[in-house]
């Protein structure tokens, strides 16, 4: 089962753009609390890229600002592309579902 979950901060907006073959596609930046401290006592975040299609992308793009607290549900991807003989492994979230926890200004 390949499902993804993740709570955090928007702190880059998804900048709409389209496929070659015509879809709507967008890329968002979150950063997510990690669940424990580091030896310092101090809770790290994680920049985590989340690729949005379609209406998903679309809806998100109009109504999303900076700071808003988004939950976003969906899918870990692999992309694989070989350099001079060496495999490399680029992931990314593909979300599914976008549900606004938190917009920037609410209490």
């Amino acid at each position: 089962m390949n499902v993804v979950v993740l709570v955090g901060k928007v702190i880059e907006l998804p900048v709409m753009r389209e496929t070659s073959g015509g879809y709507q596609c967008a890329t968002m930046i979150l950063k997510v609390d990690r669940p424990f401290a580091n030896s310092e006592g101090i809770y790290e975040q994680d920049e985590i890229a989340v690729t949005l299609w379609k209406g998903i992308a679309q809806t998100t793009c109009d109504i999303c600002t900076i700071n808003d607290v988004v939950a976003i549900k969906g899918r870990l991807a692999c992309r694989m592309h070989q350099r001079d003989g060496v495999t490399y492994r680029n992931y990314e979230v593909i979300a599914e579902r976008v549900s606004f926890v938190k917009k920037e200004g609410e209490r």
